[in-house]
């Protein structure tokens, strides 16, 4: 064992002590539960959103409390299964002033958790002991270091993302059945959403949006002369109105591929928040997307989609397997080791997307029914913000 392992060891060891004398945590017993959610990439975001839902059906007394920042906070504000949305500072950057608010703004709201759960994508020694010095109560879920909780799981390969993350329910009842991961919209974000989609189709075409970038962490891109012809015939062949979605640092990339793709279609990149975007995707018809953020909210409306996945990564964790309305594209399993210099989605090519998307939306038509029934679905009249 390391110097700092066995440091951490002791220190906790240390700490726990003091807990069993001054604070015994309660059983681990709703209706009260606390979430810990600070690895922020909006798809670890997204699903774990699926955990929300099945704690409500297990135990619909319970009271979720949420503890984020940043892009948690936009993602979760309007969310329907979640009661309180707690805002602090990052505890990557000072855990003492994200403990000393959480702290202080539970005790505001009266909120006294009697569980604590972090998802699979939240194993840190600092949400570890932000969630042990913060609140007196049972601590459960995903974490590497299990002598800090009384409820630890261990991720489990077998499983995808949210196939683990729904095994925090098992610590509260029974084994919940898989559920689809949520994003939920206002009607103010509806209103902005149809305002974009009329701006940039005023003809009220079949809508098809193109996520053309990813985060830029991982080997996800594809050929731009490959989405050109994609979007050309989209626009020339199935007469459908194009979009393209990101942020704003995509503008430039997205351009390049527009003007490519002879100048079709108009550039949405940056306008849009991430609740935004939701309400946007569920007004469209169909999105062409990479493996990338923007294609789990996509799966959260319910768009019809076709997903360009890499061949290095495990479908099982990331990818919406088995969705009637999803075809996912990709090359032969291979080992990211294995990727050549330059790698650009290689394996798939323009045809085999043009022919994704035609049949796709032949089983699944656009219309304006489909449109309304997904904003039905995802509106909401919360705001915890």
């Amino acid at each position: 064992m390391s110097l700092k392992k066995t440091s951490l060891s002791l220190s906790a060891r240390a700490l726990l002590s003091v807990e069993r004398l001054f604070r015994a945590p309660r059983a681990a017993t709703p209706p009260s539960i606390l979430i810990l959610e600070y690895l922020l990439p909006l798809g670890c975001c997204i699903h774990l959103t699926p955990v929300y839902e099945a704690i409500k059906r297990l135990s619909p007394g319970a009271t979720i409390t949420v503890a984020t920042r940043g892009l948690g906070l936009s993602l979760l504000r309007h969310h329907t299964f979640v009661d309180h949305l707690v805002e602090t500072p990052d505890p990557f950057a000072s855990l003492s002033a994200a403990s000393r608010a959480l702290r202080s703004e539970l005790s505001r709201r009266s909120i006294s958790p009697e569980l604590v759960l972090t998802g699979a994508s939240d194993q840190r020694t600092r949400i570890a002991l932000l969630a042990l010095l913060s609140v007196p109560s049972v601590r459960g879920g995903f974490t590497i270091h299990s002598e800090l909780y009384q409820r630890p799981l261990a991720y489990d390969r077998n499983l995808s993302l949210i196939g683990n993350n729904l095994r925090l329910a098992t610590l509260i009842g029974t084994p919940v059945e898989h559920l689809e991961p949520r994003i939920f919209f206002s009607s103010a974000n509806v209103e902005t959403a149809q305002s974009l989609v009329h701006s940039a189709n005023p003809e009220g075409r079949p809508l098809v949006v193109f996520v053309t970038q990813n985060s830029g962490g991982q080997l996800t891109g594809w050929h731009i002369s490959r989405f050109a012809e994609v979007i050309r015939h989209t626009h020339n062949k199935l007469g459908c109105a194009v979009v393209y979605v990101g942020t704003e640092k995509d503008s430039a990339a997205i351009e390049e591929i527009r003007q490519a793709a002879d100048g079709i279609g108009v550039s949405l990149a940056g306008h849009t928040s991430v609740t935004e975007l939701a309400a946007l995707l569920a007004l469209s018809d169909a999105t062409v997307s990479l493996d990338t953020g923007t294609m789990h909210v996509a799966r959260c409306v319910g768009l019809p989609m076709v997903v360009l996945g890499p061949s290095w990564q495990r479908p099982l964790e990331w990818l919406p397997l088995g969705l009637p309305q999803v075809r996912i594209l990709r090359g032969v399993d291979r080992d990211r080791k294995d990727v050549p210099a330059g790698y650009r989605l290689d394996e798939i090519e323009a045809p085999a997307v043009i022919a994704a998307l035609e049949e796709l939306l032949i089983a699944y038509p656009p219309s304006a029914a489909s449109r309304a029934k997904r904003i039905e679905d995802n509106l909401s009249s919360v705001d915890h913000l």
